[in-house]
């Protein structure tokens, strides 16, 4: 499991691709399972559980659909991309994990609040980033056309998100 976990790291890292992974249904359901749970309570810091468990399923099967599009013509490329996506978004979201709770729950001055909306900012942008790395990997392509696939699935995904918002009533 260590050394599955490196690798995830490493790929965040943009040092290795998603080719590293293993071809795998038990990886793909183990960084699933972890990033699901780690979107559902991320989402419960602002959001009621079940809203965050909702939203978080639909991301998922968002994130399942353009994956598996995009790999149309590499399907055997899915299971290591998928994985890594899933795997990079898991430790990316993790470490966003102080900032959002810091944001929601503690009063801070104005400085604080400047610096832990930055950071979210910054990991935002670091998963834009390593999503075009592994789109670009996947797709043995230049890494600018992954970055405007990752572009466009981070663009897709928060307008997912944004309707969830607007057909949520309670908070």
């Amino acid at each position: 499991m260590h050394k599955y976990l490196k690798t995830l790291f490493n790929i965040c890292l943009l040092r290795e691709g998603p080719e590293k992974l293993p071809h795998s249904y038990v990886l793909l359901g183990l960084v699933a399972a972890i990033s699901f749970s780690v979107s559902v309570y991320i989402g419960s810091i602002d959001y009621s559980v079940s809203f965050a468990g909702l939203s978080s399923i639909a991301i998922l099967f968002f994130s399942f659909l353009f994956t598996k599009l995009l790999l149309l013509k590499k399907p055997e490329r899915f299971l290591q991309t998928f994985s890594a996506m899933l795997g990079a978004d898991a430790i990316i979201t993790t470490m966003s994990i102080p900032s959002f709770y810091s944001l929601t729950y503690l009063k801070l001055g104005e400085i604080a609040q400047i610096f832990f909306s930055l950071t979210i900012f910054a990991l935002f942008i670091w998963a834009v980033i390593v999503y075009g790395y592994i789109f670009s990997k996947a797709l043995s392509s230049q890494m600018g056309f992954g970055l405007a696939l990752s572009v466009s699935y981070a663009l897709l995904g928060n307008f997912i998100f944004s309707l969830f918002l607007a057909g949520n009533t309670s908070t």
